[in-house]
């Protein structure tokens, strides 16, 4: 009778306290965005407190205040830099005479696939292609669309605000006191367990810093290759910058990302080449645009992803890929994000506690 008890009242714990996360969710967010943040902006926190002005040491405290204003004043900074670009990108689409884009398009392409519809299957094939590509466009176009979003954007920002506070006093917390959030988890470990976690801990704290470094270094060099990609196609700084921010934060999405990217980047340079008075072929233009992206993926492939993905968690790349579609298929395009940080904790967990289990051993061999 004790023992049903006690699994009966295991039972009650475990869904009370899912039932307590999904409650206090949005406190759950904003611990874990903190978690992250300071696992980031750890290194320069450790740079703050390696200053000494004669004898005076900066300190954990100035250090972690110092971090995190550093951090704002970048944020600030970047969205000073990118509204105004966003806001005159936005007007200069909104006087584009949406009937006449499509017929230089339609145009353009004619003359470029011309020897297709020679024959009855190129005829077939480019009347669809170009029925989707029009759909699209008119889509892409949608700027009542765009002015909605950017309407509930602008009623979101008063919740963003209190995010923002609460993730800030919460990061400066986890600076400071580098202990707190792993002790904070020990509270719930039994004694017994508390080295092992503690380890597993200190573990999947390594190797995720490692990997949201390498995210936030792969996405500021795909968006700086993009934007210098598409400056030297001639189409203005204010064009490439927009196109480098949006494809460098698509890649942030393994795999299916720099597909999102790539289209977005071609379908706006495309539309910026047939307002502006270039000296070259759309053609020779449009292969340009392809030989940027093939470039950047080529980078990313080679060199970016296998540092990131791979040496980073130290998990194989077939391995990263399997896991990174298996969480697109549970929960989407945020699924493939949190896959591999998800999947990083699992691997360190069951290597800590389950490392006699040959399926375990074999996962975690390189760990």
């Amino acid at each position: 009778m004790k023992q049903v008890l006690k699994y009966l009242f295991f039972t009650i714990a475990i869904f009370g306290s899912f039932f307590l996360l999904w409650y206090f969710r949005s406190i759950v967010v904003f611990v874990g965005v903190s978690a992250v943040i300071s696992l980031v902006t750890r290194p320069m926190f450790d740079l703050y407190c390696r200053i000494q002005i004669g004898r005076f040491f900066v300190g954990k405290t100035l250090s972690a205040l110092l971090t995190v204003l550093t951090l704002w004043v970048v944020i600030v900074l970047f969205f000073r830099f990118t509204v105004p670009l966003i806001a005159s990108e936005i007007q200069f689409f909104s006087r584009i005479d949406v009937p006449v884009a499509l017929d230089k398009i339609g145009k353009l392409l004619s003359d470029t696939f011309a020897p297709l519809k020679h024959s009855e299957i190129g005829r077939t094939i480019m009347s669809g292609f170009e029925r989707q590509f029009e759909d699209a466009l008119l889509t892409f176009l949608d700027f009542e669309q765009v002015r909605q979003f950017f309407a509930s954007l602008a009623g979101f920002l008063g919740g963003v605000f209190i995010a923002a506070f609460s993730i800030s006093f919460i990061t400066f917390f986890f600076l400071k006191e580098e202990g707190l959030l792993i002790g904070g988890i020990l509270l719930f470990v039994p004694q017994r367990h508390e080295t092992g976690i503690r380890h597993a801990l200190l573990s999947i704290r390594y190797l995720l810093r490692r990997y949201f470094l390498g995210i936030l270094i792969q996405t500021m060099l795909v968006g700086t290759i993009v934007t210098s990609g598409f400056s030297i196609l001639g189409i203005g700084f204010n064009h490439a910058a927009i196109i480098g921010i949006i494809s460098g934060l698509m890649n942030i999405i393994p795999y299916l990302g720099p597909l999102f990217g790539a289209f977005f980047g071609i379908s706006v340079g495309t539309l910026v080449y047939l307002q502006l008075p270039l000296p070259y072929s759309f053609f020779s233009f449009f292969g340009g645009m392809v030989l940027v992206y093939v470039i950047v993926q080529l980078m990313d492939n080679i060199l970016f992803q296998p540092l990131i993905f791979s040496s980073s968690v130290k998990a194989h790349p077939l391995e990263i890929f399997i896991v990174i579609l298996g969480g697109g298929y549970l929960a989407g395009v945020l699924g493939m994000f949190f896959a591999i940080p998800v999947y990083t904790i699992i691997r360190v967990i069951a290597r800590e506690f389950f490392n006699n289990n040959e399926v375990v051993k074999k996962l975690t061999d390189r760990m």
